[in-house]
């Protein structure tokens, strides 16, 4: 099918090149070098504006994420800050300059940053956007586009070598993800994930490209073409449509394929926990990285039924209609159910999916789904404890022979700590201090001092989160004896058994005092003591051992 060719929209320019576009004004923001002036382009009506003038030969524009700003490039080497409300070069206010020369800019604002290309000399530089103060970050041979992306450790850059580089500014190291092109110029994410970057090229004939970062390796495409002569800079409307802007034209193009590249694993998590090393080190959940995640977990191993977030988006893309799940390289097929929205009834109907031979059927694109990813609830009773892999296969029909892609692909397996132990709560013995006297249930303390301790065992085999003694007496009175979790006991091995047998509270021990100020019926009532242990095994939803419990009564007469 041949790509589709722009259609022009507006003419009259003089020498257009770096674009952005307004959503909420339904504007495409212009620099203009042959005009010397910032330009406005209703992308719906084609409503031509004047917006700036006074400019030399300005060679880019973006705005800025706070809406009421927007930073310009001019040659031979400003960075310009302006309002919306007035684009004139006299109201902008420098801030930096002396650069050699100079085209695309992008912006980093979460950091403080921007970063500019600089042709002339064959570097990039970071301008901090308080300061002003520059910085050469990377060398390129005289680039034209530049991407930042969000989390501002990487940059993207193209240059008149022909090629698209990756630039690492944490490591500072560098990949080419594309090369053999003809001029790419500036760079324009096609979509939120930023796994594809759109760009033109004018050789031989003016071409709208688009590069798949999360194909291996990058895969390089064109989309449209051809544009009008020195396209420069291209701007998305929606995923099916985008603007060209060429030397002296606008071009619009319905695209008939949607922009955006499904990205990122198929195994996408366990629950709420992703599945990838970061959030799984050694098999081990770990959320504590990201301190304003809503599910906080450390060191936690699984159990139970594991809920398994599958990328359909990304699956589909890549031609699946089935997949397949293993856990310790054995075939799973039990089923699994979850709500489907019926359009018809305006009702959720909860619907069994049952494999075939093992396959699964995909979920189908505009579906309705209450868990939208979910693609599993995998019961892992009777899986060893320990380290276990879990993969996804993917496959066009139910055949082995259309498999797509392996099991071991980056992205289709993890590797989880199972762990279906219980943890064990036990009060072995009730004993009075000072003199290690035997407290019998039931019993009832008339002499001696209202000072115990209490023989325990709050245990897991290996990876127990915590437990707690408390004391209940009286109308709806408590006391805490004692406690102790994790947190205090977090070492490499992510193992803590807890406490097998052992008098608390501790340290020494210190007796526990039964006496509480102004109440006498603390010293003067039946007491129940509750021991409680809660190990650390996760579904991926939340804890599900637990919390094991032993109670132990006597009576305080004293």
């Amino acid at each position: 099918m041949p790509i589709p060719v722009p259609t022009t929209i507006a003419t009259g320019y003089f020498d257009a090149g770096g674009s952005d576009y307004r959503q909420l004004t339904d504007q495409l923001y212009i620099a203009d070098a042959g005009a010397n002036t910032i330009n406005a382009l209703t992308a719906h009506t084609h409503v031509k504006t004047v917006l700036g003038t006074g400019y030399n030969a300005p060679s880019d524009i973006e705005l800025s994420s706070d809406g009421i700003h927007a930073y310009v490039t001019e040659n031979p080497g400003t960075l310009l800050k302006l309002s919306l409300t007035n684009l004139n070069r006299a109201a902008a206010t420098v801030v930096a300059s002396g650069f050699n020369g100079i085209d695309q800019v992008a912006l980093d604002e979460t950091h403080g940053f921007a970063y500019v290309c600089e042709f002339t000399a064959s570097q990039i530089q970071r301008v901090n956007l308080a300061t002003g103060i520059k910085t050469v970050v990377a060398s390129s041979f005289a680039p034209r586009g530049i991407l930042v992306t969000s989390d501002g450790r990487f940059l993207y850059v193209s240059s008149d070598a022909g090629t698209i580089t990756r630039f690492d500014l944490s490591t500072s190291t560098s990949v080419v993800v594309a090369s053999g092109l003809n001029g790419p110029r500036h760079l324009t994410w096609a979509d939120a994930g930023e796994s594809v970057i759109l760009f033109p090229q004018p050789n031989p004939t003016g071409t709208v490209l688009k590069l798949e970062l999360t194909a291996t390796p990058p895969k390089v495409t064109a989309i449209a073409g051809p544009a009008a002569a020195n396209p420069y800079s291209v701007t998305v409307l929606s995923p099916n449509q985008i603007l060209v802007t060429s030397a002296t034209t606008i071009g619009e193009v319905d695209l008939t394929a949607s922009l955006f590249s499904p990205a990122g694993p198929i195994l996408l998590g366990i629950g709420f926990v992703p599945a990838d090393a970061v959030h799984l080190p050694g098999g081990f959940a770990d959320t504590t990285m990201d301190p304003t995640y809503f599910f906080q977990v450390k060191d936690c191993p699984f159990g139970g039924t594991l809920p398994l977030m599958i990328n359909w988006e990304s699956a589909r893309a890549m031609g699946a209609s089935f997949y397949q799940v293993f856990i310790g390289g054995v075939m799973v097929t039990q089923p699994f159910a979850d709500y489907l929205w019926s359009v018809p009834l305006n009702v959720f109907e909860l619907q069994t999916t049952v494999p075939t031979s093992g396959y699964y059927p995909l979920r189908s694109a505009g579906q309705i789904w209450l868990n939208f990813w979910l693609g599993m609830l995998l019961n892992t009773t009777g899986q060893p404890n320990g380290l276990n892999t879990i993969s996804i296969k993917l496959f066009s029909a139910m055949s082995p022979l259309s498999e797509i892609g392996h099991a071991t692909d980056p992205g289709r397996f993890a590797t989880l700590m199972i762990d279906n132990t219980q943890p064990t709560a036990v009060i072995e013995q009730i004993l009075q201090q000072p003199g290690n006297v035997p407290i019998n249930t039931c019993a009832i303390v008339t002499t001696g001092a209202p000072t115990f301790t209490f023989q325990i065992t709050a245990s897991a085999p290996a990876h127990l989160l915590a437990w707690s003694l408390t004391a209940y007496w009286g109308d709806n009175k408590s006391l805490g004896v004692s406690s102790d979790s994790y947190a205090n006991h977090i070492t490499p091995s992510r193992i803590w058994t807890g406490i097998t047998s052992v008098a608390v509270p501790p340290p020494g021990p210190t007796p526990w005092n039964a006496t509480v100020t102004g109440d006498p019926t603390s010293t003067h009532c039946a007491h129940s003591f509750f021991l409680y242990a809660w190990d650390r095994v996760i579904n991926g939803w939340g804890y599900i051992h637990g919390p094991a419990s032993y109670q132990k009564s006597i009576t305080i007469m004293l």
